[in-house]
């Protein structure tokens, strides 16, 4: 992890899970709370020119704008008109106008999209035709509840993340898709995945000087890792994992949102809905200019 780095995970603070290291926790991150009265699931994360941060309830059709002030979290709820039935939402992302957009995943297979958001009379709704990824664009099957996982933006574009992994000679891979909405012109890569099992649960993606740069979340239960990469480029991506929280989280917290502060910290949302709400909604704190005890600074796009 680059020395300048200090980490915020944001994580509901009643949600430890059995697995979870809390001597390593205690040591790698403040566990704050956010209230979101009584609706859970929250998945993607967002932060605003303001600071505001922003994720997504899955089944709630609701965004939660969180202000942070030291330890703690206030959200309010924004309702979102015009989703067509069946859509979760999965993944938030701000666009260079301040609108939102986000990823979802439908009922139907073969087809992902990502829908803009505006505000509306009573908050927020969907304007315009939505983005849409399908398979044989993208290379992997997209089943019924698998979509846009993860959603950013950065420079006008939004990058979406396909949940599906693929494979080939050369290992796993998720679908990166980089979209211009202005013009409709897209680009289809290859990231490669650094375990047998991980799949992308989330994306964050910023300009830092003349390059554009992303996180990843791969996770898949007790596997969870933060992925670094370079957006700019042709050709498959080979990651750096900047963080491995698999040695602490054990499995105990879902992570399904990623965001970059404007000092360059990073925050994470936790899904706490998996068939039944697992615990209370909550946010993780990561301060230190190296990555935390138990945790891997680096490794190659293999895992090893």
């Amino acid at each position: 992890m680059r020395a300048a780095w200090a980490l915020v995970v944001i994580a509901a603070c009643g949600s430890r899970g059995p697995g979870l290291d809390r001597e390593r926790a205690a040591a790698a991150f403040t566990r704050i709370s956010v209230d979101t009265a009584g609706v859970h699931g929250l998945s993607g994360l967002a932060v605003a020119a303001d600071g505001t941060m922003w994720t997504v309830a899955e089944r709630g059709a609701a965004a939660f704008a969180i202000q942070l002030d030291g330890d703690r979290a206030r959200a309010t709820r924004v309702a979102i008109a015009g989703l067509p039935p069946g859509e979760d939402l999965e993944a938030v992302a701000i666009g260079p106008d301040g609108g939102l957009w986000v990823g979802t995943e439908g009922r139907d297979a073969g087809i992902a999209r990502v829908f803009r958001l505006v505000p509306g009379p009573d908050g927020l709704a969907v304007a315009g035709p939505p983005l849409e990824l399908r398979q044989a664009e993208v290379g992997v099957d997209i089943g019924a509840n698998h979509g846009a996982e993860g959603v950013c933006s950065v420079d006008g574009v939004v990058v979406a993340a396909i949940e599906t992994a693929g494979r080939d000679a050369r290992g796993r891979w998720a679908p990166i898709a980089t979209i211009d909405p202005a013009t409709g012109a897209r680009t289809m890569r290859r990231l490669r995945l650094t375990t047998e099992t991980g799949k992308i649960s989330a994306l964050e993606c910023w300009r830092e000087g003349a390059a554009r740069r992303a996180w990843a979340i791969e996770r898949h239960f007790a596997v969870t890792r933060i992925l670094e990469f370079a957006l700019d480029g042709d050709g498959d991506i080979a990651p750096s994992v900047v963080l491995d929280l698999g040695p602490i989280l054990r499995g105990s917290l879902n992570l399904e949102g990623i965001a970059r502060l404007a000092d360059g910290r990073m925050v994470a949302v936790v899904d706490n809905q998996y068939r039944t709400v697992t615990g209370p909604d909550e946010l993780l704190l990561f301060v230190g200019a190296a990555a935390p005890t138990g945790t891997s600074s680096t490794r190659d796009s293999t895992g090893r």
